[in-house]
């Protein structure tokens, strides 16, 4: 694909295409589109995230043990 991209929209190419007269926009920056594209996947992924922690914490189950079993481990001993 990197290769499609540059051997296609290289200087050279471009000119053939669109003419020996053609100027690229000169458009860098948009902030509020920046913005906007940032907070759109963060409120979705807030969506998504709450329902599954609260899934997630319904499904832990809470319980007398009727037995402990007290397991003690050493390294390098």
């Amino acid at each position: 694909m990197m290769g499609t991209i540059i051997m296609y929209f290289n200087e050279k190419a471009v000119t053939v295409w669109a003419g020996e007269n053609y100027q690229p926009s000169r458009i860098y920056h948009n902030a509020p589109l920046e913005i906007v594209w940032t907070i759109i996947p963060t409120v979705i992924l807030i969506l998504i995230a709450v329902p599954s922690f609260v899934f997630l914490y319904s499904m832990d189950e809470i319980y007398d043990p009727k037995l402990t079993i007290k397991a003690i481990g050493r390294q390098w001993y």
